[in-house]
């Protein structure tokens, strides 16, 4: 008797999974092993594993979790190489990211050393409390356990990729508000998900273990990338209270926009997050379109059409998968668009204005108003201790002569007037000194100097321009708002650490400014009362 027989898709698909966890699947020359991979334990496996505090973490002071708070197994943890198999578009984005450098950038790596080695409150677990910082910036490296004086963790390209591709994708749970790294991970159970041979034999469940957005709705929220963009020195770092520093999910939290509904992602993982940003101005809801760019605002580490290859050093070397997935040049290229796309976000997130008030008595009154009218965040945000913008203000006479002129900076010397309206936190050591390097294991305390402005808000600062004798108008006035990723003095961290050193002396390097928006009026001046040639009263006040 012929027994026939249908086998649907899905019951196929079972059947391959079942028989390739067990080894035995048909035609297959290779034993493929279903071993549950449950992670590594500190207290059996990695005695010499330094816990200090009495939290039984062994990620702490960074606020990661994973099953049982086992470390994962190092040798077992995919790059975004292996993730470029299958997801080539994703990949290439995310190569020309700032994500992809979170770890490997020089900038970072020296000015941790400096945390480390060079700062009066590091001691003895100098290095358990670097990962605080690294929790976020080389989260693989912390979670498989190289945040200990007496590393066992070897040699992994993952590990050495910043925020790659599995760190978002095994998380399931997010503690934003808690402070930095506060994510759950279930990576030591989604581990057998990732053999080439099941991905082949069962996509759906490697997709529903990597967790697109459609399986796991914290992919697409504010939670996820709050849990990193929240920065809060906890007090086993220094300090009798937690030290807020930096703040853009609790800001974007009790905005305009988390009520409408607006995540992150749908701004900062969109193709083209300022067309994004400009259409929600002009009061449409474009559909979401995800791009694994990240597009932020670190245009030093995009620069390649400025730096050519230097940026490759400051990004502390080529992208993995070089020549592979993708050709030196197509990667440079690829920044250039990253570069256009971070300052075409800059531009559309504030607007500026100039005011009139008054000029009567040999001068001019003015407001310049600065509205926060495309960030979800206040704006600046991040680390404002080296993130910062101002606003320059030139006014002029009829023949184009400067008679007042505040907010210039120093192309040379890479200085900002002092006299000018800032948006920037100042932080401050033990004995008042400015802590301009952003070691913030040494910080004291923090003051600003002009706040940053909430979403939708404005800020209105006052000018008062003294005019000389005998001033007939009008009086032509410039605004403009402008934007610097850090201070001159964060430089200093990488020429004193780095080795090797690099091609070119990073000291010389001057971190540009970039223009956010800017504006122009003809002010009309009363000629009632004149003051001297060179008059006193150029000046801005609070």
């Amino acid at each position: 008797m012929k027994l026939n027989l249908t086998i649907t898709r899905p019951v196929f698909r079972i059947l391959v999974v079942s028989a390739i966890s067990a080894g035995v699947f048909a035609g297959m020359t290779a034993f493929v092993p279903w071993k549950k991979n449950t992670g590594v334990d500190v207290a059996v496996d990695l005695t010499n594993y330094s816990m200090p505090w009495t939290n039984n973490s062994p990620f702490y002071p960074s606020e990661w979790k994973t099953e049982a708070d086992k470390l994962i197994d190092w040798r077992g943890v995919p790059s975004a190489t292996f993730c470029a198999e299958c997801h080539r578009k994703e990949y290439n984005e995310w190569a020309s990211s700032i994500h992809a450098v979170t770890g490997p950038d020089v900038l970072y790596e020296n000015t941790i050393t400096k945390n480390e080695l060079g700062s009066e409150h590091g001691g003895e677990l100098a290095t358990e409390k670097v990962r605080w910082c690294d929790g976020c910036h080389e989260p693989l490296g912390i979670l498989a356990g190289e945040g200990t004086p007496l590393p066992v963790v070897g040699p992994n390209e993952a590990l050495e990729e910043g925020t790659t591709c599995i760190v978002c994708h095994t998380a399931v749970a997010s503690s934003p508000l808690i402070g930095n790294g506060a994510l759950t991970v279930k990576f030591n159970e989604m581990h057998r998900y990732l053999d080439p041979s099941l991905i082949m034999a069962a996509p759906e469940e490697h997709a529903k273990a990597m967790q697109a957005k459609s399986h796991n709705p914290l992919m697409g929220q504010s939670e996820l990338c709050g849990s990193c963009h929240t920065e809060i020195r906890p007090t086993r770092v220094n300090g009798d209270f937690p030290m807020h520093l930096q703040e853009t999910f609790d800001e974007w939290r009790l905005s305009d926009y988390a009520e409408e509904g607006i995540q992150c992602q749908d701004c900062h993982m969109n193709p083209d997050p300022g067309e994004y940003v400009e259409a929600l101005k002009r009061g449409e809801r474009p559909r979401r379109v995800v791009s694994h760019r990240f597009v932020g605002v670190n245009y030093v580490l995009t620069a390649a059409e400025q730096l050519g290859r230097k940026v490759v050093e400051l990004r502390g070397g080529w992208v993995p998968g070089r020549n592979v997935f993708i050709t030196s040049n197509e990667w440079l290229d690829s920044l250039k668009q990253q570069q256009e796309l971070i300052i075409k976000l800059l531009k559309s997130a504030g607007d500026i204005e100039i005011k009139p008030k008054t000029s009567i008595g040999g001068k001019a009154e003015l407001d310049v108003v600065v509205t926060n009218s495309g960030a979800g965040h206040y704006l600046p945000t991040g680390v404002l201790d080296q993130r910062h913008m101002w606003i320059e203000v030139v006014a002029k006479d009829t023949a184009g002569k400067v008679v007042y002129h505040s907010g210039w900076f120093d192309e040379e010397k890479g200085e900002i007037d002092p006299d000018a309206v800032v948006y920037i936190k100042k932080l401050v050591n033990d004995d008042g000194s400015p802590n301009t390097r952003h070691v913030l294991f040494d910080a004291k305390g923090s003051s600003y100097p002009r706040h940053p402005i909430r979403p939708k808000e404005s800020d209105h600062v006052p000018y008062q321009i003294g005019l000389p004798a005998g001033f007939k108008g009008p009086l032509k006035v410039e605004a403009k708002l402008w934007y610097r990723m850090g201070l001159q003095d964060l430089l200093k961290n990488t020429k004193e650490y780095q080795y090797p050193p690099l091609t070119f002396d990073i000291e010389k390097y001057i971190i540009p400014r970039i223009l956010m928006t800017e504006t122009q009026m003809d002010v009309e001046v009363s000629t009632k009362t004149a003051r001297l040639e060179g008059g006193e009263g150029n000046e801005h006040y609070n």
